[in-house]
């Protein structure tokens, strides 16, 4: 449990030796986010605050970018096109 909160409050300082900032941030606001879903929300808005705090948490991770939401927005394919084809 010590090593813990010394490798938590190392991550403040600017060394190797604590937890990545990007995943802390990511942890974090999934924690606000599920405090702030179940004890302010309404009942029937949990599935769209799930879906918020997920994307919030992915973008943190670096899992997606803002680029690949607006072309999954606008309806653009993020499937790239591979030459992997052999001729015969």
């Amino acid at each position: 449990m010590k090593a813990i909160f010394t490798k938590l409050f190392a991550s403040l300082d600017n060394h190797s030796l604590g937890y990545s900032g990007r995943k802390l941030t990511a942890l974090f606001s999934i924690l606000m986010g599920a405090y702030i879903t179940c004890a302010k929300l309404p009942i029937d808005a949990y599935l769209h605050a799930l879906y918020a705090w997920q994307v919030l948490c992915m973008l943190c991770l670096g899992i997606v970018t803002v680029e690949q939401i607006i072309k999954f927005k606008n309806g653009g394919s993020s499937d790239k096109q591979t030459s992997n084809e052999t001729n015969t």
